[in-house]
């Protein structure tokens, strides 16, 4: 600010604000891209983790059914395979996004939805006192 009893001038005031403003766009384009490269690795992760998860799985029932029919590892190798196919279809699923469709995701879209119809077939409340006798 200037002296005591002088306004600033308007330039300043101007001057001020644009280096606000674009102090703030600044600030939400650095948050968008590091928000952006959090989301990509975390897909990233999930999809190591379903492949991951999908392998380990398949093999370990093939090596319990290996183990308890007393058989060569075929079972195993049959296990991985399966294992590998349902963790790639689950790869699938999440670069489609279709895992959204089922479950927890699914269920969130529809209650949004109730709340947003309900909301608009609500009708907003009458002030009190101002209710009409003649209804």
């Amino acid at each position: 600010m200037s002296d005591h009893g002088t306004p600033p001038s308007l330039e300043n005031v101007s001057a001020r604000l644009k280096a606000a403003q674009d102090a703030v766009a600044n600030k939400k384009s650095a948050e968008r891209g590091t928000e952006e490269a959090a989301q990509g690795a975390g897909v990233g992760f999930r999809i190591g983790i379903e492949l991951l998860a999908g392998v380990l799985v398949g093999a370990g029932l093939g090596w319990f059914a290996d183990d308890k029919l007393d058989t060569s590892p075929i079972f195993m190798l049959a296990g991985v395979s399966v294992g590998f196919a349902a963790a790639m279809l689950n790869v699938l699923r999440v670069l489609k996004n279709l895992d959204q469709g089922v479950g927890l995701g699914r269920a969130i879209r529809s209650k949004e939805e109730r709340d947003r119809d309900a909301a608009r077939e609500t009708p907003p409340p009458s002030p009190k006192g101002f209710e009409d006798e003649d209804d």
